[in-house]
């Protein structure tokens, strides 16, 4: 059972991740022209706090997560909800394939836990529709103190020029980056950044 099962039953229950997935939702609403055709994939959904933001502005969300315990909660969630454009997928990105391409693929505070980054930004762009948008949030660069466990954590933030370097590498051109909320803890600040890229 991973970190992630154990804590995915009351993973909701902190305020600041509910209003750290509104903030990435305002922006990404706001900065994008965001369609009720378009079909969205959340990467590392979790329990879907970004992807019930999204869904009532697109035609679908799919979201993955590798967790079964995120997964449960997140279908669980769907059929009180009775929400029928929220599709949950367990697995990793090295063995989910897609039929179809998708309009936006979003993603929050899910990256610093892949290892592998040109892979996965490569599999971003490879299910990616052509003039299709990634919008990633992540943790600006830190000194790995963030998470009171670092078990998980390949990176400890990221420079903008960074997640630019895996976008350019994958074949998506950078459009935007911003910094949405500022974290508060252990008398340090933790800025979350959300970077913006389209697919040619």
């Amino acid at each position: 059972m991973s970190v992630f099962d154990e804590a995915a039953k009351t993973w909701d229950l902190k305020p600041e991740r509910v209003d750290t997935a509104r903030r990435i939702g305002e922006a990404i609403v706001s900065l994008l022209p965001v369609s009720r055709k378009w079909r969205v994939l959340d990467f590392g959904a979790g329990t879907g706090l970004l992807t019930f933001y999204l869904e009532p502005f697109v035609s679908e969300v799919v979201s993955l997560d590798n967790s079964k315990g995120m997964v449960e909660v997140l279908s669980e969630k769907i059929e009180k909800l009775g929400i029928k454009k929220v599709k949950p997928v367990l697995g990793s990105f090295e063995d989910t394939h897609f039929e179809e391409p998708f309009d936006l693929i979003v993603s929050s505070m899910a990256v610093h836990h892949v290892k592998d980054l040109k892979s996965l930004f490569n599999w971003f762009s490879s299910n990616l529709k052509s003039k299709g948008f990634l919008a990633i949030s992540d943790l600006e660069k830190e000194d790995g103190t963030f998470h009171s466990s670092n078990e998980g954590v390949y990176h400890f933030g990221f420079d903008r020029e960074e997640i630019f370097k895996f976008m350019k590498l994958s074949g998506i051109e950078p459009v935007d980056y911003r910094v949405v909320k500022v974290f508060h803890r252990n008398n340090k600040e933790y800025p979350l950044f959300l970077a913006v890229g389209r697919k040619p």
